[in-house]
């Protein structure tokens, strides 16, 4: 259980380091001079958008959800494991 839970802290840690790489992706693509958009380029851009999203997510989620006064109603929960790696690591 531990092995996982590391496992998860560092994906969450190299999600919120390289956030930047899609987030200038997609100022680079609004801001240069419009070409026609390929496939490839637009999926790219979508997926770049989900990936943001999901950041957003994430720092609203510890910001404003997961704080230390919480702790104790989510530790009831199923997903109480996954919760407490993501949001409360030195718990």
């Amino acid at each position: 259980m531990l092995n996982v839970i590391s496992i998860i802290q560092c994906i969450d840690q190299v999600f919120t380091n390289l956030i930047f790489i899609p987030m200038i992706f997609v100022l680079y693509v609004k801001f240069r001079p419009k070409k026609p958009w390929t496939r490839r380029r637009r999926n790219t851009y979508l997926l770049c958008l989900v990936l943001i999203s999901l950041f957003l997510l994430r720092i609203f989620c510890e910001k404003f959800i997961f704080t230390p006064v919480n702790y104790p109603r989510f530790t009831d929960s199923g997903l109480f494991p996954l919760i407490r790696a993501i949001f409360y690591p030195g718990i």
